[in-house]
Formats: structure tokens, C-alpha cells, sequence
């Protein structure tokens, strides 16, 4: 494709392109709008979506606003490298005068985005100005409407109303997809008029419905956009599309773009001009030597490409090639094997004139359409069906018509129109097939008929192109036909020959020039395959390149699915054209690859300012600068120079909208901006859809001493992307996090790996976490000769065990210097679509000013130490954990402070578990288990973390609460797995006893026992002063009750921090006693272990779960003695053995804690006094806590630290004759809520006095004074 672009071009030089038919969206039952222009609704704004960022207006003009503080096209964003100083649109028409006494003359008008005031001395504009309703009506503030930034939007959209399930869109973004999409990673929307440019109020009026519009009529609906894609993070798109939105047609209409350069702050030494051969404007430096704000890097280039101009869907030429010699052609989808237009088509075509002159079926065929050297040409609608995917049953080219056609100079059939009446209709020569020759013998052609019948049912080939209630053919149509010698019958009032009309054609519909299913289309479905993408239209309705997708592109009149609006679900395709809505994807509308594009036509080159865009006439305007021919070609000398590029003429009929789209790229090389703009090119043919990436972070940072903590959300987690759904992907493809560092808002610290080609492309992070599923090292797609690295897949320190982690600490910082962090999220992409993966933006921004706007995903810290006396914030605990009001478990719970700032005084939280019961199986028990916790803030009765998983080993705890606000601290718990004997923390009250076993009772088939989380204390007490349970120890065994010489116990708190001894029922089975085979003795028991049988007599115990003290007994647990030490011996009257268990978090455990906030103490000030430091000192020259100078000029701000100071103090700078030079103050830290503060106890003096002059070289004396600390006194240095 870009060698036919080259062709398109190159032809210009050769033969002027002239007026033409143009595609576009036309509104047939066109109304005009009630839109109007409101010049108080000027807004400018900044792009910067990705590394470039250039103020934008609202009235068709970028770079240059007439505001102090825009940005030239800055690359990188916030390095103050500038590069373009303006970009204008230009719209102007040639028509006629309608009304005053030059009523019948031609008049030209030629609207300007700025740089002409009104010269009638009127209170008009004479310029684009916005149309209101479009901005948030607030304040200029709020800049222009933008889809990151909500509070950007209008209350609703005009354009909107009309929606009837959500009249004006009131809270979404009005997207160039549709409602809420958000397709680009930055989308500017404004539109913008000329119905105040009142100049020939008396003699046009462009709009019979209201007389006090004036100019053309126009609507301008802009799109500017910016992606972060890696192939187009260098690329700012500008999207025009120009409606008349008058009544009257215009005829002959032009656009131009004016631009400006200014290539490395210094545009004296300037190159700009315009390759025909690349479709590029390029500028560039001539020594590569910019101003001081690239140091010694070099300047790098710009280009600006048009990736689409208005286009001719009537000249039956395929002017952009990609219906007929593009690189695949794919069945149904284009005309493969389509003639090519021959040199010799050129004689006697006169250019420029929209006139078939040679009579050969071509309008203003020329020699850019024809083939040289390596270009292939264009092919041509001849009407024949090369390819044979068309319509079933469709005539075919017979012998004897390829023979009559062999008579005519262009091989046409029916032969010599011009002399044949018949093929004379309305006025004009219809010539119908075009380059009939003997090897076309044999090929379906087009004969106006819909000869398969796919008004009644569509075909499987062409499934959406049906046209029903067509007329169908008469038997008087075909008795008129059959004396014609080709078997034509003309259409009465349609101006349409239908051909070869016989018999065989009774009862099929015929083409009639109607809309006669009223769905937009006329005549779909007769013709079907024929000519494919030669002459598409954005406009018919119609899916050109078939490249609608039912399953996921039938979302409705809005672009968004499942909103009920017109065409949503319907199973065919719904076209935006003639409406204000987009429409669905890949048709019309918001498909840019069914256009058929003119080009450019006329490119000048001036001197800076020499235009005299206020004073000239707009016939001056419109003869040198907007109609076609006019080339300024040559590479002009380095200088100051300007140039204007534009594409007409062409008609703009009323409601009728064409479009001109322009792709300004930064590189460091032609080559570079060149690979920048093949990727614009690929995304303007993909319409403008990209793999898109996760969901932005927001991002909080803690500075501390000599480090940074970052921590951020994990909705980026949950992203889904909406382009991989519709390639049939995974949708979900998030893999991990990235972490940048820099000491520059631009981030050129980070920015340390090259592409392919040793340019520096890619930053290097400090740190990432990859998600662990498999998807490791470097990504299997490229871009630029360079990989994306996954990740390690494995966990490393900090991360959960799913390899992420939303928290990070920098230890590697240096106090006082400013550090800007940024978090990015991306994704995994998809190899099998060649899509590499995608990273969020990093948003930030530098303002004219010199302060700096950050996104939500970065973050500007100054690590510092804190005031003198800073004691941290601290949660409550009990030896050294938190402490547990309610329940048993032994599990623990400890803490670390995350963000002292976060943490309020006196706060009261409490943690609540939920247990399950895990089911064991034939031989495991039952046992409770921990399932969720519960965060709530119980001093606002607000719940924070809501059944979290992250008590569990391994994962991380959370640092912001569900609502996404930050905690402060973080968590560890300490938990048991599961319920069983502390044996540390159990024994008997003496020596040498058997000790006691505690496991689960199991009698296999029968009985599992409950691992019961409780304490229980067994008392050896005398002779038959015990009494067992009857129970049924296993299927076979009932024990019987009996006298024993045991009592049990469970120990309970009590629930005021003590506990109470609650007798539980056991069973005994004595397998000591005689009777261990099977006797039912009732006589007295005793608890005892014989070595000699290796068996212990077992206590089982039956009892309430805790928790469910009121419910039924189970079995729980059973009691033995271990005999294994030979030393020991069995227990006697009066041994007590305490059994304490390892419990899990349960739900009848509650942990409740209170905060303090930071404070600073004020004990042992003279120790708080000697440790206030200058740094540095001596001040030489300048230091490592100076940024970058955000301003063009001078030396930017100087900087000296006083640190460790008390909380509150004053500071006072004195000169060595004791002159006081400044006085400066430290003074927030007696309100404990400004915890920030406390952590930062440095004032900073820029080293200007109190008059604001730079204070001299030598040495000066400080003083400091501290309330209810004391005083101190040093010196320092400035050295030159």
C-alpha cells in the first residue's frame, strides 16, 4: 500500500488533480442542525497521552493559542524540547452568490482557525470558532472536553439528544466508537463553526432556514488523539471531518493545512518541506543543534503525514488501490484480477474539469493512475466480474459482444455510446462496460438485475446485501426490451439501463435508485461482487470490505451493546452515516479503509509570517493555496519558512461530511518518523483500533528517611480488552506491574534500552512483579527488533504468591532529592495476532510554570528526614501483637506501619474471622479452618476489608481498604493450619507423669472426631469419685458408664478476661483392665498405661462445638498416655494435666486495636538542637537537589536544605555584617492530623533574599528558633 500512496502522489506533479465527485457521509433527509458557534467557549489544552505533548484549541488549531504557556509539539513531553509551532485548519469553497445584487456570480469563501480579526468592525468572529455546548461550562479551567477526565464533559451532549433510551449522554463519553468507548489512551472532542464569518452577509447565506447564519455552513467535528501503544507512542492523531450543515450544495471545496515550524527552539536554521514521495511534511534542524534545553543531545525530526483526504466515489477508479492491486485480495472483499487503467486511457482527457472527455466510462483519469517503473497503477470499475465471486446467475460476456466491442476505440459494450440514443440518458453518455475483450469472454458482468434473488433471501458470500421491496421485472418490461438489439430498458425517472432483459429475468428485482427498505443502502444486493472496493463510500450503507462481524460487532446506532438502541442485536450491520451517531464498527462511519481518497493537490511554501492570512482576500486564498496544481517541491534553504497543504476540490453537498486526517510524528531520523508513520498508517487501516492497555494504577507514595514506599491498587487486575474479544482472544491478559524511576519529569532517567536500531525507545524499571501463569521471558513479538520482558515467573521477596505485589519500598534514595515514580500495569498481548504486549501510560506533566501535574499512576516524592523528636504512628498491641478480646486461638497477629499519614489518633478497628468445616475423609478427621477476615473501622462503624483471604500465608496483605482509600498499615498474621496439641504449652502439674496425648478420635467406618479449638484441664481424683459416659465408641463397642478415677474440663473465656472450667462428658475404654477383649464392666476405672500391653486406656470426649455452646455434643477428641519413657509412671490422685491447643483464627475470635498518630516529642531538646545540619555546605556552584530548569532560559532555581528541624520553628539568614537576608518558617507540626509534615522537618531556601534577588557568594549565619526546645546558631558557605 505505501507503494501505491507513493504513486498517488507523484502523478500530481504531472497532471493538476481536478474537482471531483467525493464519497462521504451524506445525510439524505439532511435538516440543518440548531448548532451555532459561541466564542466564550474557547478552550485550549494540553495532549499528552504518550511522549509527545502539544497544546490544542477548540477552534481547529494546534501548538499556538496565543497563550504564554503552550507547548509546540514538546518531545519528549515535559523535557521542553519543542518542535512544531502551529498546525491550521482550512476549509474554503468556491460557489454562488445566492442572495443581494451579485446574486448568480461566484464568490469565494475560505475559513481560517485564527489570525483574522474582523475588519467590517463588527463584534463577529471571522474565524472557527467552537460550537457551544461542548465543554464544561464551569470554567475555562476544565479545558476541553477529554476522555480521561470527566470533569472535562459537558453536562450533555448536543449532539445526543436524540437518542431515545439516553437523551444527550449525560454522564458518558461521547467516543469516536460510540458511548463509554474509550478506545484511545487520551481522546480530545470538540466541534467547531463559521456561521459568525458574516464578510459576505450580503450576498451568501448558506442556510435558507436561518438567515442570520452566515459563512458556509460548516460544522468542524474534531477528534485528536494519542495512544501508548509502543508502535504509535510517538503520534499525536488529528481527526477533521467537516459537514456542510447547510442548505445549499457546494461544489468545489478544499481543505488545507497550514504549519509552522520551530524544530529545536531555534527556528532560525529550519528545514521544512513537503516528500510527494513519502506523503510527509518533514522539519527538520540544519546543524542538529538545539537550544539549551537539549544540551547535547541532537534535534530529531517531525513529520506530518495525511493519512486520509476526501475521497471520489464516481470516477470508477479504485484511487487508493485496495480494490484491486492491493497486497491480498481476498474473495468478496475486492476485485482481484481488475484491469489496470492503461497509459493509453490518458488521451484526450482534458484534467481538472470532473468531465469524462474521452467518453471511456473514467473521470480525470490521469497518469498517476497508471503504471511506471515498479508501480503497479490502479485498477477500474469496467463492470465485468474478474474474479467470478459475484451474483449467481448473472449475465456473461458472449463472443459476440466481445466482438462488438472490438469496434470501439475502448473496447466498450454496448459499442459507441455516444452515438447510440439509448445510452444517451438525461443528458449524459452512459457507457457501461469498459475493455471487453476475448479473454473476458465467458465473465459475469453487470447488468442491473438481481439475478440470484437476494432481496428475498441474501446470499451466504454477501449475507447483509439484500434490498427488500425492490420492483421486480414485468412481461411488458421484457416485450419492451426484446426489440432492442442488447435487450435494454431503461428505468423511467431512475436514469438506470438494466441490460440484457429477456425471459429469464420475470419477476427479479432491478435496480431503481431508491432506498426501497429504507435502511440507508440503495439497490444492496443486485450486483453483488462486482467491482468490490473500486469507488467504496463511506456513506451507502453498506459494508464494503466485509469486515462486520456479527458476534461482535452488532451493538447498535451508539457503538455499545446491550443499550436497546436502533440496530443493537438486529443481525445486520447499522450505518452512522447521515446521523450524529457512529454507528457500529466496520461499517461506514468507523471504517476509514472504505474510502477512496484523492490525495494532495497543492503544497506551498512561504516565509515565516509573510502569509497574510488577516488581509487577503479569500479568492487569494482560495486560488494560491486551495485549488489543485500547485507544487512547491524543492528543499528550501534553512530559514524560518511555513507551508500550506491541501486536497480538493471536490462537492460538499448539504449534510454531506468529508474528512482529512493528519498524524504528526516525533523521531530522532527520518528514517525513524517514517517508521512512526508506517504505524499510523497500519492504525488508520485498522480504524484506529488498537490491543488496549490495562486499567491505569493509582499509585500513593510514603517519603520516609533515605527511602520511598509505594503502593498502589489492583483494579488493573480485572481489565479486559475489548480489541482481543474482537479478534476471538482471551480478553483477559493482564500480567504484572512495572516500576519507573526518574529524577526528571520526563523520565529520560528511566528511558536506557534501545531498539533495533540504537535508538533509545524503552525505559528500564526499578522493579516488576509478573502475574505467575506460565508466561515468561522475553515476549515472542518484537517491536523494533526488541522484546517485551514478561517477567520471571516466579516469587521473589515482597510478592504474593501469585507473583504481585501492591506495595514497594525504595531503599536506594538519597534524602532531598526529588524522585518521580511512575506504576505501570501491562498485559500479555497475543502472539498469534502478532500483538505485542501493552503498558499503561505515564502520565505527567510539567507546566509552563514550571509546577508539574501528575496521573493517577505517578507519584513526586522528595525522600527527607523528619522533624526533630519524630516518634512513628503505633497500633496497640500486647507483647508485641495485637490484641484478642474474644475466642481462643493462639494465632497472632503483628503489624507495620505503611503510611503515617494515613493513620488517624485514636482510631478503633476490629478484625472478625468466618470458619469452615473441612470434611475429612475415612481416616481423617473433621477439623474448623480459617476462611475470611473482617476489617472493620469501628469508630466510623464502617467496614474496610470485607472477608479478605490475605490472613493466609504467602499473600499479600492489601494497602488500600475496598473503597480504595489507604489503610496505613499492613497485617501479618500469624495462623495456625489447623486445630491440635501445643505440646510447649501442655503437661502435667509434676514430673515424671505419662504425658498426655490429644488427638482427634477415629474409629475407621464409624465415628471421625471434630478437632474441637479448645483447652481442657484432666484431674486425677480418687477412686470411682469420676463417671464416664455410655457411648458408642465403634460399631461394635458401646462403652458402658462407669465409675473412673477422671474428671474432664474445657477451660472458656468468659468473656471478661478470664476464663470458667466446664465439665465435659467422656467415655472411658479401659484397654489396661482384664476386661480389654470385650467385657462390659461397670466396676471403677482408673486412667493408666501398661508398658508391658503397650496399651494406654482412652478417654474419648463428646461434647458442643465451640462457638455452639447451646447445640448438640460430638465427638471430639480422645485422651491416652504416652508410655514411651520408661522413667515415667502413671498419673495419681491429685495430678492435673492442662491441654492446650494450637487454634486457627476462628469465628469466635475478635481482635480489636487503637491507633496513634505520629507525634514529635520535645524530650532532651538540646539533643533535638545539635542535630540541625545545612546541605550543603559549602553551597558550590549547584548540588544534586536541584531539578532540571523548566524554563528556557536562565540557570532554573537553587537550593539549600536546612534539615532535622524541630516541628516548629522559625529560621532566620543573616549576612556576615548581621543584615537579615530571609526569614523562613517550619510550622505544622503541633496538629497530630498533619502527619505529613512531621515526616519532613527540612525547610528549603532557594537562595533569594526577601526582595527577591539572588543573594551574593560568602558566608551567612542562621539562627533558628524553636519553642519549647530552644535556639541554635550556625554558619555556611556559598562559593562561586
Amino acid at each position: 500500500m505505501m507503494e501505491l500512496r507513493k504513486l498517488v502522489i507523484i502523478g500530481c506533479l504531472a497532471i493538476f488533480a481536478a474537482p471531483v465527485f467525493a464519497q462521504g457521509v451524506i445525510d439524505r433527509n439532511h435538516v440543518p442542525s440548531d448548532e451555532r458557534v459561541d466564542p466564550l467557549e474557547r478552550r485550549r489544552d494540553d495532549i499528552d497521552g504518550n511522549n509527545i505533548r502539544a497544546t490544542i484549541t477548540n477552534w481547529a488549531q494546534t501548538a499556538s493559542s496565543g497563550s504564554p504557556g503552550d507547548f509546540n509539539y514538546e518531545w519528549p513531553k515535559n523535557t521542553n524540547r519543542r518542535y512544531v509551532a502551529l498546525t491550521q485548519l482550512w476549509v474554503g469553497a468556491e460557489t454562488i452568490a445566492n442572495t443581494g445584487p451579485d446574486a448568480g456570480e461566484p464568490i469565494w469563501i475560505v475559513n481560517v482557525a485564527d489570525f483574522r480579526a474582523n475588519n467590517a468592525g463588527g463584534n463577529t468572529s471571522w474565524t472557527f470558532e467552537p460550537v457551544g455546548g461542548y465543554v464544561n461550562p464551569a470554567g475555562s479551567e476544565y479545558g476541553i472536553a477529554q476522555s480521561d477526565e470527566p470533569d472535562s464533559w459537558p453536562p450533555y451532549w448536543p449532539d445526543k439528544v436524540s437518542d431515545v433510551g439516553d437523551p444527550g449522554w449525560s454522564g458518558s463519553w461521547n467516543g469516536f466508537f460510540g458511548k463509554d468507548i474509550f478506545n484511545a489512551d487520551q481522546e480530545f472532542f470538540f466541534k467547531a463553526g463559521d456561521d459568525q464569518y458574516d464578510r459576505y452577509r450580503g450576498s451568501y447565506v448558506p442556510d435558507a432556514t436561518d438567515q442570520s447564519r452566515y459563512g458556509l455552513g460548516l460544522i468542524i467535528e474534531t477528534r485528536i488523539m494519542a495512544w501508548t501503544q509502543i508502535l504509535v507512542d510517538d503520534v499525536v492523531f488529528l481527526i477533521y471531518g467537516v459537514k456542510n450543515d447547510g442548505t445549499e450544495d457546494l461544489e468545489k471545496v478544499g481543505m488545507a493545512v497550514w504549519l509552522a515550524d520551530c524544530v529545536a527552539g531555534d527556528c532560525g536554521d529550519d528545514v521544512i518541506f513537503f516528500d510527494l514521495l513519502e506523503d510527509v511534511a518533514f522539519m527538520t534542524d540544519e546543524d542538529g543543534i538545539g537550544d539549551q534545553n537539549f544540551g547535547s543531545d541532537p534535534a530529531g525530526t517531525v513529520g506530518i503525514a495525511f493519512l486520509e483526504t476526501p475521497g471520489n466515489a464516481t470516477d470508477r477508479i479504485d484511487n487508493d488501490g485496495d480494490g484491486s492491486v492491493a497486497d491480498e485480495c481476498p474473495a468478496n472483499k475486492g476485485e482481484c484480477n481488475s484491469p489496470i487503467v492503461p497509459e493509453s486511457f490518458l488521451s484526450g482527457e482534458v484534467a481538472a474539469n470532473n468531465i469524462d472527455d474521452n467518453g471511456n466510462g473514467l473521470i480525470d483519469e490521469n497518469a498517476v493512475h497508471v503504471p511506471f517503473g515498479t508501480q503497479r497503477g490502479v485498477g477500474f470499475a469496467d463492470y465485468i466480474d474478474n474474479d467470478e465471486d459475484g451474483e449467481q446467475g448473472a449475465p456473461v460476456i458472449t463472443a459476440e459482444m466481445a466482438a462488438a466491442a472490438s469496434i470501439d476505440t475502448w473496447l466498450r459494450w454496448p459499442p459507441n455510446p455516444q452515438n447510440d440514443p439509448v445510452q444517451q440518458v438525461n443528458g449524459q453518455v452512459k457507457v457501461h462496460l469498459v475493455n471487453v475483450t476475448q479473454e473476458t469472454i465467458g465473465l459475469p458482468f453487470r447488468d442491473n438485475i438481481d439475478n440470484d434473488d437476494s432481496h428475498i433471501v441474501p446470499t451466504a458470500a454477501y449475507q447483509y446485501l439484500s434490498e427488500p421491496g425492490s420492483p421486480v421485472i414485468t412481461q411488458g418490461m421484457i416485450d419492451a426490451a426484446a426489440s432492442d438489439p442488447y435487450r435494454r430498458y431503461l428505468v423511467p425517472d431512475a436514469g438506470i439501463l438494466l441490460y440484457d432483459v429477456g425471459p429469464e429475468d420475470l419477476g427479479k428485482a432491478y435496480a431503481d435508485g431508491i432506498d426501497n427498505d429504507q435502511d440507508g443502502a440503495v439497490d444492496e444486493g443486485i450486483d453483488e461482487g462486482t467491482d468490490e472496493m473500486i469507488d467504496e463510500s463511506r456513506a451507502d450503507g453498506i459494508d464494503n470490505d466485509q469486515d462486520w462481524i456479527l458476534l461482535q460487532n452488532d451493538t447498535g446506532l451508539d457503538g455499545v451493546a446491550f443499550t436497546g438502541d436502533y440496530g443493537d442485536g438486529d443481525g445486520m450491520p447499522t450505518s452512522g452515516a447521515g446521523s450524529s451517531f457512529p454507528g457500529e464498527k466496520n461499517i461506514d462511519v468507523t471504517d476509514v479503509s472504505e474510502s477512496d481518497q484523492i490525495g494532495i493537490t497543492n503544497v506551498r511554501l512561504f516565509g515565516a509570517f509573510t502569509l497574510p492570512v488577516g488581509s487577503a482576500s479569500d479568492r487569494f486564498l482560495f486560488f494560491n493555496y486551495l485549488l489543485p496544481g500547485e507544487f512547491d517541491t524543492e528543499q528550501p534553504d534553512p530559514g524560518d519558512n511555513d507551508l500550506t497543504i491541501s486536497s480538493g476540490l471536490f462537492p460538499l453537498k448539504a449534510g454531506q461530511t468529508e474528512r482529512i486526517s493528519l498524524s504528526v510524528q516525533l523521531g530522532l531520523s527520518e528514517e525513524e518518523v517514517l517508521a512512526g508513520r508506517d504505524n499510523a498508517l497500519d492504525a488508520y487501516g485498522e480504524d484506529y483500533q488498537f490491543a488496549q492497555a490495562p486499567i491505569t494504577p493509582e499509585v500513593s507514595a510514603v517519603p520516609g528517611d533515605g527511602r520511598v514506599t509505594l503502593y498502589w491498587d489492583a483494579k488493573a487486575e480485572e481489565s479486559d480488552d475489548d480489541f482481543l474479544r474482537s479478534l476471538g482472544l482471551p480478553s483477559k491478559d493482564f500480567e504484572g506491574y512495572r516500576i519507573y524511576r526518574a529524577t526528571d519529569p520526563a523520565f529520560l532517567d528511566a528511558l536506557q534500552i534501545t531498539d533495533g536500531r540504537g535508538n533509545l525507545t524503552f525505559r528500564k524499571p526499578i522493579a516488576q512483579f509478573d502475574l505467575i501463569n506460565g508466561n515468561a521471558g522475553f515476549h515472542p513479538v518484537a517491536v523494533n527488533g526488541v522484546s517485551f520482558y514478561l517477567g520471571d515467573d516466579r516469587v521473589s521477596e515482597g510478592e504474593g504468591t501469585n507473583g504481585l505485589a501492591h506495595s514497594y519500598v525504595d531503599a536506594t534514595v538519597d534524602n532531598g532529592v526529588t524522585y518521580y515514580y511512575a506504576v505501570t500495569a501491562y498485559d500479555f498481548g497475543a502472539p498469534s495476532a502478532d500483538i505485542s504486549p501493552t503498558e499503561t501510560p505515564v502520565r505527567i506533566r510539567r507546566r509552563a510554570d514550571g509546577s508539574v501535574e501528575t496521573g493517577r499512576n505517578v507519584v513526586v516524592v522528595t525522600p527527607a528526614a523528619p522533624v526533630a523528636g519524630y516518634q512513628d504512628a503505633t497500633l496497640e498491641t500486647v507483647d508485641g501483637y495485637l490484641p484478642r478480646i474474644q475466642g481462643s486461638t493462639s494465632s497472632r497477629i503483628a503489624y507495620e506501619i505503611t503510611d503515617p499519614r494515613a493513620i488517624v489518633d485514636g482510631n478503633r478497628y476490629r478484625i472478625t474471622f468466618e470458619d469452615s468445616l473441612h470434611v475429612g475423609g475415612r481416616f481423617s478427621p473433621d477439623t474448623l479452618k480459617t476462611k475470611y477476615f473482617t476489617l472493620t473501622d469501628v469508630s466510623s462503624d464502617r467496614v474496610l476489608l470485607d472477608r479478605s483471604v490475605a490472613w493466609r500465608q504467602g499473600w499479600e496483605f492489601p494497602p488500600l481498604d475496598d473503597l480504595g482509600n489507604a489503610l496505613g498499615f499492613s497485617l501479618q498474621f500469624f495462623g495456625e493450619t489447623l486445630v491440635r496439641l501445643n505440646s510447649a504449652l501442655s503437661g502435667w502439674n509434676r514430673d515424671g507423669v505419662y504425658e498426655v496425648t490429644l488427638d482427634p478420635y477415629i474409629s475407621p467406618g464409624f465415628t471421625l472426631g471434630l478437632r474441637n479449638p479448645a483447652d481442657y484441664r484432666l484431674e486425677i481424683v480418687g477412686p470411682a469419685q469420676g463417671q464416664s459416659t455410655q457411648m458408642q465408641a465403634s460399631f461394635f463397642r458401646r462403652l458402658p458408664s462407669r465409675p473412673t478415677n477422671v474428671r474432664v474440663f474445657r477451660v472458656e473465656h468468659d468473656g471478661s478476661g478470664g476464663t470458667r472450667d466446664v465439665e465435659v462428658e467422656y467415655g472411658f475404654w479401659d484397654l489396661t483392665g482384664d476386661d480389654f477383649t470385650g467385657a462390659q464392666s461397670t466396676s471403677p476405672a482408673t486412667f493408666s498405661a501398661d508398658r508391658d500391653r503397650r496399651e494406654s486406656d482412652l478417654i474419648i470426649i463428646r461434647e458442643p462445638r465451640v462457638g455452639d455452646e447451646g447445640g448438640d455434643p460430638v465427638y471430639t477428641w480422645r485422651m491416652a498416655l504416652d508410655f514411651s519413657v520408661e522413667s515415667n509412671t502413671n498419673p495419681s490422685e491429685g495430678d492435673i494435666a492442662t491441654l492446650i491447643t494450637r487454634k486457627p483464627f476462628l469465628s469466635t475470635d475478635v481482635f480489636e486495636f487503637s491507633t496513634r498518630a505520629p507525634l514529635a516529642s520535645t524530650d532532651n531538646p538540646d539533643s533535638l538542637l545539635s542535630r540541625i545540619q545545612v546541605v550543603p555546605n559549602p553551597y558550590v556552584v549547584t548540588n544534586r537537589f536541584e531539578e532540571l530548569n523548566a524554563f528556557s532560559t536562565g540557570r532554573g532555581e537553587r537550593v539549600i536544605k536546612f534539615i532535622n528541624l524541630p516541628p516548629e520553628c522559625t529560621l532566620r539568614i543573616f549576612n556576615v555584617s548581621g543584615r537579615l537576608i530571609r526569614t523562613l518558617y517550619l510550622n505544622e507540626g503541633q496538629n497530630h492530623a498533619l502527619a505529613s509534615s512531621l515526616m519532613n522537618g527540612t525547610i528549603t531556601w532557594d537562595l533569594l533574599s526577601s526582595d527577591a534577588l539572588t543573594v551574593a557568594y560568602g558566608v551567612y549565619l542562621y539562627h533558628v528558633e524553636a519553642p519549647g526546645v530552644g535556639e541554635k546558631t550556625g554558619t555556611f558557605a556559598i562559593i562561586k
